[in-house]
């Protein structure tokens, strides 16, 4: 017998031909059990089976240790979305006991509903206000309130949070122990002001736009609360 035999696997009439390194790449497999074990096959070096024969031409890729995935359009079943394909292939994985290849089909799988899920979405709610400086935080967010106050909202991604301004941003875990706490209480009680205290608070930012060296000098402060939709 030859040192590396051929094999030939008929797929619902179309043959493909195998090589014992082909069959022995993922190994052990439904082939190596079919042609190198006590079975029939092993002695006519044929097999047949009723698997879907466009799918075992990707098989047939896979076990020549070439890239299968993604699936370009030339090898995916015509009545077949890509999807499909690939969740079909790795019924087949599964079938031929191809682990290497199962385990590539779930990872691409797992991608492709990370990349379909839509972005978490945030509201931002900012407000410029003036208040008299060296005030505690919990006294002159009441500012917010104050007819002059500026005001203002939008809706972002979740990426968009790993952008500026939103670098350096407290966040409820930062602030613990009773004067942590008042600070949330403070920061939810403006939240509600505005109408979105039933939103999750994500974190704040306070900036001092204008700190004048008077120590009871109004100074323009710049809230901004990021809060999950």
């Amino acid at each position: 017998m030859k040192s590396n035999p051929s094999y030939t696997v008929t797929v619902q009439g179309t043959d493909f031909l195998l090589t014992k390194s082909q069959i022995e790449l993922d190994a052990p497999n439904y082939f190596t059990t079919c042609f190198l074990g006590d079975f029939e096959e092993s002695k006519t070096l044929h097999l047949k089976i009723s698997r879907d024969p466009a799918l075992f031409r990707i098989i047939s890729d896979y076990l020549c240790g070439y890239t299968v995935l993604p699936l370009v359009d030339g090898v995916i079943p015509a009545r077949m979305s890509p999807t499909l394909a690939v969740a079909n292939l790795k019924v087949d994985a599964e079938f031929y006991q191809l682990h290497g290849l199962v385990q590539q089909c779930e990872t691409w799988m797992a991608e492709e509903k990370e990349g379909s899920r839509p972005s978490k979405r945030y509201l931002v709610l900012g407000c410029e206000y003036e208040y008299p400086s060296g005030c505690d935080f919990e006294d002159h967010v009441q500012g917010t309130s104050k007819s002059d106050s500026r005001h203002w909202r939008t809706i972002i991604t979740g990426e968009r949070l790993n952008e500026d301004p939103f670098f350096e941003t407290d966040t409820p875990k930062d602030w613990s122990g009773f004067s942590g706490l008042r600070k949330l209480a403070a920061i939810e009680r403006y939240a509600r002001e505005m109408g979105c205290g039933d939103h999750s608070l994500v974190c704040w930012s306070l900036d001092i736009e204008d700190e004048r060296s008077h120590p009871n000098a109004n100074v323009t402060y710049q809230l901004m609360v990021v809060l999950a939709l």
